[in-house]
């Protein structure tokens, strides 16, 4: 059941346009397509992980997956900050459970593999112990992480990163905002309908939307900034996690209407890109009225495809 205003921002992107407009209808709802995507979009690009205060003491962590693939961010004891695959070295186990948490050692709950801060091993039970404690192979698999206004970005690739500004940006949450809250949405879709629904969803008035390639939303207005990171988790799941930032002499009644507005917009989304996913499984076809922005984000995921087919 939807809220009359969500139902009727819903019909609103139902426009039917020309047919063949859509990306194929397999690239939404079949595995292969997002493997493909996995390893050449989000393996190739940085992406955003968190917010730095979310790391403020020694020992906190952010365990999240993106893609598919496992991520711990944590600070060590000089407030420094790392990232590494989430697994242990020793059978590929999680070592933390999503969401962000705080430990005095980061410690293999399965087998006991203890390393430091910095992703180094330090001890394991004799039953589990390597036979050569030193090797440096048995640290954590690091990833690259850099920061920027407050965020932190996370490069999954095996390569060098290429320089965060050239892909992510550092104008995302301008300093002088506060940070307000970071509601998540799960949605039973593919994260590029997702994207889709939000690139054809009409901006409110005073309030101006940009697209980052590939996907992150980020609407601005007089009263803050909205980043809207839409998570790929499955090739038929994703999760949408709002960062709500806000002008810090903005009085409450405003930030509720604004967090109200934010949310109408989001459930919206979800209603529309499931009912997108569900139709695209059994064989319908989907199309949009043309948008610059929209078919620059085909034009780019055509790109990849093609290259790899």
């Amino acid at each position: 059941f939807l809220h009359p205003s969500q139902d009727r921002l819903s019909r609103g992107l139902a426009t039917v346009a020309e047919e063949g407009q859509h990306l194929p209808a397999a690239w939404y709802t079949k595995p292969e397509p997002f493997s493909r995507e996995r390893r050449k979009i989000f393996a190739e690009t940085w992406l955003l992980l968190g917010r730095r205060a979310q790391l403020a003491r020694p020992g906190d962590y952010l365990a999240v997956s993106i893609a598919g693939w496992p991520v711990l961010a944590l600070a060590d004891a000089g407030g420094a900050t790392h990232a590494f695959r989430n697994v242990c070295r020793h059978q590929g186990l999680p070592i933390f459970d999503s969401g962000a948490g705080h430990c005095d050692r980061l410690r293999c709950r399965y087998h006991g593999w203890t390393y430091d801060f910095a992703g180094r091993f330090l001890t394991a039970p004799p039953a589990s112990a390597p036979a050569d404690p030193a090797d440096p192979g048995h640290g954590l698999e690091r990833i690259a992480l850099a920061e920027g206004q407050g965020l932190m970005f996370v490069y999954l690739g095996r390569g060098d990163a290429p320089p965060l500004a050239a892909t992510a940006g550092l104008d995302l949450a301008p300093a002088g905002l506060r940070f307000q809250a970071e509601p998540a949405t799960d949605m039973m879709a593919n994260w590029k309908l997702a994207v889709e629904r939000y690139l054809a969803l009409p901006a409110p008035a005073g309030v101006e939307r940009f697209w980052r390639w590939p996907n992150l939303i980020v609407e601005t207005s007089a009263a803050g900034v909205t980043l809207i990171a839409l998570v790929p988790r499955a090739f038929q799941r994703s999760l949408a996690v709002r960062y709500l930032f806000a002008d810090a002499a903005l009085a409450a009644p405003a930030l509720a209407a604004r967090a109200e507005s934010d949310a109408e917009r989001a459930q919206a989304v979800k209603a529309g890109a499931e009912a997108d996913h569900a139709a695209l499984a059994a064989g319908a076809c989907i199309a949009w009225a043309a948008s610059a922005t929209l078919e620059d984000f085909r034009r780019r995921l055509r790109a990849v495809h093609d290259a790899a087919l």
